[in-house]
C-alpha cells in the first residue's frame, strides 16, 4: 500500500480466493483508542472501498488474542475472492496517512505490523452450521513444516488432522491457506520470516479452545509437530467487523 518504505508484491498475476492475515500493536505514543478508531473508522473502510471490481475485499473482522502475553494481540482479516485485489492499482492508492496518527503517520511508524498474504487451499465446514459469517472464535495456527515434507504436511491434515479438530467442542469450520507474500520493511534488518501454511478453525461464540494432551497425539501428529521449523497460533475472540455480513474466508 501507499508507503514507499514498506515491499510490494511483484510476482506473477494472481487469482483464485484468499485472505490478508494482519497481526499487530500500537506503538509509543499511538494510544490503543486511537489505533483502534483509525482501524475501524478509517482504515478498513478505504480497504473495503478500493474495489477494481465487485470482488475487492468483501469483508473484513477483526479479534484480539486471549493471551495477554501476546507481542502482536490484535488479527485481522480480510475476505478477498481473488487474490487479484492485492494487485491493484486501487489497493496500491490505500493511505497510510490519516490525521488521527500521530504526525499524520505513516501508520507503519506506529503500528508494529505482521502482514501476509495467503491463497486458499482447502476448506472443512459442519454442514449444519446455520449463520454465515465468521465465527466469533478464532484459532489461527500457522505452521513451518521441516524440510521435504510439505506433501505428508498436506496429507496429514486432510487425511488425519482436520478430522481431529472437526470433533472439537464448538467447531464450526477450518479454512487452509498457502502464504503468498509477507509485507516487509526495507529498513526491517530482521526480516522476520512468515510460516508457509495457515488453518483458521472457527468456533461458536464463547468456545472454550483446548489444545490436544500429548498423551492423545496420534504418532503422525507428534511426528509433524515435533518437526516443524516454525509454529505460530493462538485463540482469538472477535470485536468487530464491516463488509458483507455473510461474508467468509
Amino acid at each position: 500500500m501507499s508507503n514507499p518504505n514498506r515491499t510490494i508484491y511483484t510476482g506473477p498475476p494472481l487469482s483464485g480466493p484468499g485472505i490478508m492475515w494482519v497481526n499487530s500493536v500500537p506503538k509509543l505514543p499511538l494510544s490503543e483508542g486511537t489505533f483502534n478508531e483509525w482501524y475501524e473508522k478509517i482504515h478498513i473502510p478505504d480497504i473495503i472501498k478500493a474495489k477494481p471490481s465487485p470482488e475487492g475485499c468483501i469483508a473484513a473482522w477483526r479479534f484480539k488474542s486471549r493471551d495477554p502475553s501476546r507481542a502482536r494481540p490484535y488479527l485481522a482479516l480480510y475476505a478477498v475472492p481473488d487474490m487479484a485485489f492485492i494487485q491493484s492499482s486501487e489497493f496500491g492508492r490505500v493511505s497510510q496517512y490519516h490525521e488521527l496518527l500521530p504526525d499524520g503517520g505513516p501508520s507503519q511508524k506506529f503500528v508494529d505490523f505482521d502482514t501476509r498474504f495467503y491463497r486458499r487451499v482447502q476448506v472443512l465446514q459442519k454442514p449444519e452450521v446455520e449463520r454465515r459469517g465468521i465465527g466469533r472464535v478464532i484459532k489461527s495456527t500457522a505452521i513451518q513444516p521441516g524440510p521435504g515434507m510439505d506433501c505428508e504436511f498436506d496429507r496429514w491434515y486432510r487425511e488425519e488432522h482436520l478430522e481431529q479438530v472437526s470433533h472439537m467442542s464448538g467447531w464450526r469450520k477450518s479454512t487452509r491457506f498457502e502464504l503468498i507474500f509477507k509485507v516487509q520493511s526495507n529498513d526491517d534488518l530482521k526480516r522476520e520470516e512468515a510460516p508457509k501454511y495457515l488453518a483458521i478453525h472457527e468456533f461458536e461464540e464463547g468456545t472454550e479452545v483446548k489444545r490436544m494432551p500429548k498423551e492423545e497425539w496420534t504418532d503422525w501428529t507428534k511426528k509433524m509437530v515435533e518437526s516443524a521449523e516454525k509454529i505460530d497460533e493462538g485463540t482469538f475472540d472477535y470485536l468487530w467487523g464491516m463488509g458483507d455480513e455473510a461474508g467468509e474466508l
